[in-house]
């Protein structure tokens, strides 16, 4: 009798500890299933964060586009306050709305010159001027030459498989490792040069400041009033006899508000040397179109990153592209 009342105890204990087991057990599932539902809200909510800083910046936008529609400058409101962060709700939202015509756009060397009537590339002024940021590239951290990253990115471009000078075409990247096609079309992204022979990232880090991408146009039409100071080269590889000490006075010299029109651009511009510049004029505007938008949003201690694209002609703002997380 007292072994059996034994036996049952320790059986009534064990059904005890497994119980209380499956209950921690329970609970601990439940927390988890708790907070990952918090984590989805909230990161649902930085989201909308973010989309409206969006809105905000379309609205900067067309403000500024109804207010000043032939002039685009860093005194307008969308250049305003970049990056400062205004609290909301529980966190907060910042913003940085750039140009994207006071950089290099990629898919402007999609027009590709033939090698045998324009054997030094002279109608393809995007090639000349990507070719001149990478010379200008101290100590360049890649094994090849400046003038073969910039004919890979034309073969990286154009429709056709066939090697572009000292280019790659498809052969040389169905032969690596991990092989893969070109493009053989435009740019879709900045992170997309790094896929093309030469571009190693410690290139990219250096280049990404001077370069950007507008979504399927061959555009390039530099705004000489938001072009920053230290993007002077792309002036001096543009027009021809300009120095590059020539091209930062240039910038240095711009008004505030930046220049009314385009010729007191080119008048500075020649008094510093220039040479030739009835060919380039076209390169260069004081209006922009395309602009880009990084946003930060924080909503308790969670972040949401958010890059979008905007084109802003004929009073509206139409969105181009988005990306989540990372910078585009």
């Amino acid at each position: 009798m007292n072994r059996s009342k034994g036996a049952a105890l320790v059986i009534v204990l064990f059904i005890v500890a497994l119980a209380a087991m499956l209950a921690v057990e329970m609970s601990a599932n439940l927390m988890v299933q708790v907070q990952r539902s918090s984590n989805i809200q909230n990161h649902q909510q930085a989201k909308w964060y973010a989309f409206a800083a969006e809105e905000l910046a379309i609205k900067a936008l067309k403000q500024t586009k109804k207010d000043d529609p032939d002039k685009t400058h860093l005194e307008q409101i969308w250049a305003q306050q970049g990056g400062v962060p205004y609290p909301v709700d529980n966190g907060t939202l910042s913003g940085t709305i750039t140009d994207l015509q006071a950089c290099l756009n990629l898919n402007a060397l999609h027009v590709k010159p033939d090698p045998q009537t324009d054997p030094n590339n002279k109608t393809n002024p995007a090639h000349k001027a990507l070719l001149a940021l990478l010379e200008n590239i101290e100590n360049l951290p890649t094994d090849e030459s400046e003038e073969a990253m910039a004919d890979s990115v034309f073969d990286w471009l154009d429709e056709d498989s066939i090697t572009y000078r000292s280019g790659a075409e498809e052969d040389e990247y169905l032969s690596r490792q991990y092989p893969y096609m070109t493009a053989n079309s435009y740019f879709a992204s900045t992170s997309e040069l790094r896929l093309v022979k030469g571009f190693n990232p410690l290139v990219m880090e250096k280049l990404l400041p001077f370069v950007c991408v507008i979504p399927g146009s061959e555009l390039l039409q530099i705004n000489v009033n938001t072009l920053p100071a230290e993007s002077a080269i792309l002036l001096s590889s543009l027009i021809d006899g300009l120095s590059l000490s020539g091209a930062e006075a240039v910038l240095s010299s711009r008004p505030q508000d930046g220049y009314d029109d385009l010729e007191a651009f080119f008048e500075e511009v020649n008094q510093q040397g220039a040479q030739n510049v009835k060919a380039v004029e076209n390169l260069f505007s004081i209006n922009s179109e395309y602009f880009k938008l990084q946003t930060q949003a924080e909503f308790a201690e969670l972040r949401f990153s958010m890059t979008t694209l905007l084109h802003a002609t004929n009073g509206t703002v139409t969105i181009l592209a988005r990306k989540f997380g990372g910078v585009q």
